[in-house]
């Protein structure tokens, strides 16, 4: 039985290495196999409507065990396989209510005024203190005024420096808590503040409302602001959603990873961010599960949690696989798609020529011929970068509705899903071809001498 067995493998085998060359052949059929199932029987608008809910999804919230049910169906609905949640522990966070009152006779509220990620509830009260303006909020600014702005408020424009850097320099010279200004002509964004739960008020308020308290402020006012957070902080337990179209053959062992964040904000629907993404990858397995074909190298796709909060379901993912990670060829990030403009890596020249080949055989999509570089942390590429995994993605254009990401005003009608599903046709021919290229296009790199050349 053992021998006969033994036999129908290696049989099986042998006509998974044919069908894979027969496959490699007819390559341009395929893609365009993918791109017409895209562009005719697509379900992105379905899958994004079903997604992008009133109220967002807070990681570890019921709005987010509820669409991370919805992808896992969806993935098994397509015919994927070893569709699964893996959770994680994290500390979550959202804000009931913000009320900033500029202490005035009479009193007046600002509006707009939210807090921001880590926050913890103030006192009933409030907390009540004066204003000391600190420009952009540098480091220098804040050693500067170092001596006068205990027991104040840092009052600071939104740029630069990250929020949360701002929100560190602000607990470590005393400062009663830190108000952000936003950006003219810019909606409220929300965002993390502390890095972890903090007692420090920690809120943003609108670009106009800022403007005038700096000129007063400039005038010699005396200006007292009271802050008032309702916000809840727990630990939370999330789930990265997972699931697999598997490889056939020698190269079923390497893994090639396309992945978005599932969570968001709570101020809207999280559409734009990311909704979107999410909704992107979903398509895009559905096309390449659809299509009369195998892939040498295993599909693994990904919905991760915790993004918002620091990139908390990625961090996971890589600490719980990190046996696994040499056999990742590569991990394709899509974070707010839009209409398809450029390939990138994260520090893997290796890859550029693969990614240059995948952008010529693609002329309609308009795609630059040249191939960006990040080493930026801004999303879930970032912890499997730092392990030394090769990471790509693809910029978009988002068009009008880009302004309302991380706003009160995310919504599903602000994603431009004509233009996004051409993504989803990208990433699919991208994947299909990092799939059954030959050669490995990238390698990973030593992360403890990645991490010390990049200064991490």
């Amino acid at each position: 039985m053992l021998r006969s067995q033994t036999a129908l493998w290696a049989a099986l085998s042998a006509l998974a290495g044919l069908a894979g060359g027969c496959q490699q052949a007819d390559r341009a059929r395929i893609d365009r196999d993918l791109i017409g199932e895209v562009m005719m029987g697509s379900e992105f608008a379905e899958n994004l409507r079903a997604i992008a809910q009133p109220g967002g999804r807070v990681s570890g919230s019921p709005n987010a065990h509820a669409a991370e049910r919805y992808v896992a169906d969806k993935l098994r609905e397509y015919g994927l396989a070893n569709v699964h949640l893996e959770p994680f522990e994290m500390m979550s966070w959202y804000d009931r209510s913000t009320v900033v009152t500029v202490l005035d006779e009479p009193p007046c509220l600002l509006a707009q005024a939210t807090g921001l990620g880590n926050t913890l509830s103030t006192p009933p009260e409030g907390v009540t203190a004066e204003v000391l303006d600190m420009g952009a909020g540098g480091e220098e600014q804040f050693e500067e005024a170092s001596g006068q702005l205990p027991g104040k408020y840092a009052l600071v424009s939104d740029g630069g420096a990250s929020r949360r850097q701002k929100a560190a320099w602000a607990v470590r010279y005393g400062a009663a808590g830190l108000i952000v200004h936003s950006r003219p002509g810019r909606e409220v964004l929300i965002g993390n503040g502390h890095a972890e739960p903090h007692a420090l008020p920690v809120v943003v308020i609108g670009a106009d409302d800022g403007a005038a308290l700096v000129q007063r402020l400039s005038a010699g006012e005396r200006v007292r602001l009271n802050v008032t957070i309702d916000a809840e902080s727990w630990l939370a337990r999330p789930n990265n959603v997972v699931g697999e179209i598997p490889g056939m053959g020698s190269l079923a062992n390497e893994v090639v990873i396309l992945g978005a964040h599932l969570d968001s904000w709570h101020l809207a629907e999280g559409a734009i961010d990311n909704a979107n993404g999410a909704a992107t990858v979903l398509e895009t397995a559905r096309a390449l599960a659809r299509v009369e074909w195998r892939p040498r190298r295993t599909l693994r796709f990904i919905l991760f949690m915790g993004e918002e909060h620091g990139l908390r379901g990625s961090q996971a993912y890589v600490q719980a696989h990190a046996a696994e990670l040499d056999d990742i060829v590569a991990v394709v990030n899509v974070d707010m798609p839009g209409a398809p403009r450029q390939f990138g890596t994260c520090g893997h020249p290796e890859i550029v020529d693969f990614l240059k080949s995948v952008q010529e055989a693609l002329p309609a999509y308009e795609i630059s011929p040249d191939v960006g570089n990040s080493t930026g942390f801004w999303s879930d590429h970032a912890p499997f970068m730092r392990a030394g995994v090769c990471a790509v993605y693809l910029s978009g254009e988002l068009g009008p509705g880009a302004k309302y990401y991380h706003t009160a005003r995310d919504t599903y009608d602000q994603v431009d899903r004509r233009q996004t599903v051409q993504s989803a046709a990208v990433f699919a021919v991208l994947l299909r071809r990092l799939a059954d290229c030959p050669e490995r296009p990238s390698a990973r790199f030593d992360p403890v001498g990645l991490q010390a050349e990049m200064g991490w």
